[in-house]
C-alpha cells in the first residue's frame, strides 16, 4: 500500500482510526465493533466497507456460536505515514515495512514483553534524534533563504529551496 491521498484520506477519519485500532487487536464484526466504539453498527458498516474496498481491510464468513455467521474484519495493510510540517519544508510519504525475518524468542511472555518495552523506548530516542535532525536541516535552509538579496525574484528563490530541500534544481513539475 503506497497510496499517499488514499491513506490520509482513510486515516482522516477519526472513526476509521479507531476502527483500525480495535482490528489491530485481531478480527472482529461490524457489531463488536459499533459496540466498542459507541458508533451505530451502520456507520461502523459503511467505514469498512470503504476500507475493504480500497484493500486496507479484508472480511471473510465465520461460524458464530450464537446464530448465523458473522462477517469479520482485518487489517490487510502494513504502512507507515510521515508528515513533516517546518518553517522551511513540508514532506508526506509513505514507509513500506520491510520483513526482516526476525525469530520470535522463545523465552516467555515476561522477557517478550520486556523486548517490545525496549523497542519502544528505541523507536522514542529514533523519533527525537529525527526531530533534531529536521530542526537542524529547517535552520540551515531557512538562514540560505533570509540570506538571499531582496532583489532576487520568486522563481529563483524558489529554485534555490527547490534545490535546497531536493538537491535538485528546477520545479517540482521538472522532477524525474
Amino acid at each position: 500500500m503506497n497510496d499517499l491521498d488514499l491513506l490520509l484520506s482513510i486515516v482522516e477519519n477519526p472513526t476509521r482510526r479507531r476502527i483500525l485500532e480495535m482490528l489491530s487487536t485481531g478480527p472482529q464484526y461490524p457489531l463488536q465493533l459499533s459496540k466498542m466504539l459507541g458508533v451505530s453498527q451502520q456507520a461502523v458498516m459503511k467505514n469498512l466497507a470503504l476500507m475493504e474496498e480500497c484493500g486496507i481491510v479484508s472480511s471473510h464468513r465465520e461460524d458464530s456460536n450464537m446464530g448465523p455467521q458473522r462477517t469479520m474484519y482485518q487489517p490487510n495493510a502494513e504502512f507507515t505515514l510521515v508528515v513533516d510540517m517546518r518553517g522551511s519544508m513540508f514532506s508526506a510519504k509513505v514507509v513500506s515495512p520491510r520483513q526482516s525475518g526476525v525469530r520470535i524468542p522463545d523465552t516467555g511472555v515476561e522477557s517478550i514483553i520486556e523486548r517490545i518495552s525496549d523497542i519502544d523506548a528505541e523507536l522514542a530516542r529514533m523519533d527525537e534524534i529525527r526531530s533534531k535532525l529536521l530542526d537542524e536541516r529547517n535552520r540551515l535552509i531557512a538562514a540560505i533563504m533570509d540570506a538571499l538579496p531582496d532583489t532576487l525574484g520568486y522563481e529563483d528563490r524558489r529554485e534555490i529551496h527547490e534545490r535546497l530541500t531536493t538537491g535538485r534544481a528546477g520545479s517540482p513539475s521538472n522532477k524525474e
